[in-house]
């Protein structure tokens, strides 16, 4: 029971919100621009922190691209 209750907990709250972020936006762009439109990209892997002079989207693009190749 509980551990049902936890599982949706986690699918309800914790998605909308990393879903949504620039860094996951950018890790989606910078995947399909290697594998293509069609492909199915991977769960968006925890944000680092952003370096000085770069953004969370770059970065994201950045994580995407090196995923696609990996």
């Amino acid at each position: 029971m509980w551990k049902s209750v936890f599982v949706m907990f986690l699918f309800l709250f914790l998605s909308p919100v990393q879903a949504g972020s620039q860094f996951c936006m950018g890790f989606y762009e910078g995947y399909k621009s290697i594998k293509g439109e069609l492909s199915i990209v991977p769960i968006c892997p925890i944000e680092p922190i952003t370096p000085i002079g770069s953004s969370a989207f770059r970065e994201g693009i950045k994580a995407g691209i090196k995923a696609a190749q990996s």
